[in-house]
């Protein structure tokens, strides 16, 4: 009687069937990782058309075309969806704000380039290189000279007519000289101030300029021409009556004459005529006229 027959190996079958089992098990997770892949970009796609829709009435709620800004719009809209990632269950909340993030952004924008443009109009510095503080220096040295020369003409006019010899002169107009430093400072504390004003005004119309554009709203219009034309025409008009400013702005006659008729008449010596206040004012009596007799005649002669 022959043994038992060994049982028959079916393991290759065993394991077979088990690597069947693990690749179905894998091609149903890979099918259902497609399709909620695919689900998940059905919803951002979703999500994405719905967006524009929803930013355009945004935006007509706020007086605006949308289709003026349509191509900025999509394209902020396009960014927000590459930054959605692929898995995000929920992408609309990236777009739930999208309409005032892309409003913000454009009118920021705006804003911007309003301030960009009056930067370049308005450049730092701009009032003291349109009013620099030489400006006024040709009109302070014309006034200066000016009431120099009417001074002048007050003791060469006694020198003329014989109330001064020529050392009283001399000394007369060394005192007129010596009043051209107080007479420059004077100047120049008028055509400072009103320099300085004008600066100030030039600043204000910039400054003006620039919180409107930094207020400047969507869609309203905005002129930077304006407030550079504004800029332009005070300039225009401040320099076309500087001079006459700076007269008005003087507190008085740069120059004492009062006490220059003394000064030369003391300054004579011996021999010259002496100061008489009545010739220094041009009027002489009779009795002062000098006939050659100073003795009896002239009683202001020195001799």
């Amino acid at each position: 009687m022959s043994g038992a027959s060994p049982p028959p190996d079916n393991s290759l079958a065993v394991e077979q069937s088990r690597i069947a089992a693990e690749d179905r098990r894998r091609a149903e997770e890979k099918a259902a990782a497609d399709a909620k892949k695919q689900e998940l970009a059905g919803m951002r796609t979703s999500a994405r058309s719905g967006a524009t829709g929803n930013v355009d009435e945004y935006f007509r709620g706020r007086g605006l075309d949308p289709t003026k800004y349509s191509s900025s719009i999509e394209q902020q809209l396009n960014n927000i969806l590459s930054g959605i990632s692929p898995t995000d269950e929920n992408p609309g909340q990236a777009f739930s704000s999208a309409g005032s993030t892309i409003y913000d952004a454009l009118q920021s924008g705006e804003r911007v380039k309003a301030q960009d443009t009056l930067n370049t109009m308005f450049a730092p510095n701009f009032e003291t290189k349109r009013v620099p503080w030489t400006l006024d220096d040709p009109y302070l040295a014309s006034i200066e000279q000016e009431q120099y020369t009417d001074a002048d003409s007050i003791i060469r006019n006694m020198l003329d007519r014989g109330v001064l010899t020529s050392s009283g002169y001399d000394a007369a107009a060394r005192d007129l000289q010596n009043q051209r430093a107080g007479a420059k400072t004077r100047l120049n504390e008028v055509g400072t101030g009103l320099l300085a004003g004008e600066q100030q005004k030039l600043r204000d119309v910039a400054n003006t300029a620039r919180q409107t554009a930094g207020s400047l709203q969507l869609g309203q219009a905005f002129d930077p021409y304006t407030y550079s034309s504004e800029a332009d025409q005070g300039f225009t008009d401040f320099l076309s009556t500087l001079g006459d400013q700076i007269r008005a702005g003087l507190p008085g006659k740069l120059f004492n004459t009062a006490g220059l008729a003394a000064i030369g008449g003391a300054a004579q010596g011996a021999g010259n005529t002496a100061y008489n206040p009545k010739a220094a004012s041009g009027v002489l009596g009779d009795d002062e006229t000098n006939t050659g007799d100073t003795t009896e005649k002239n009683p202001n002669s020195i001799f």
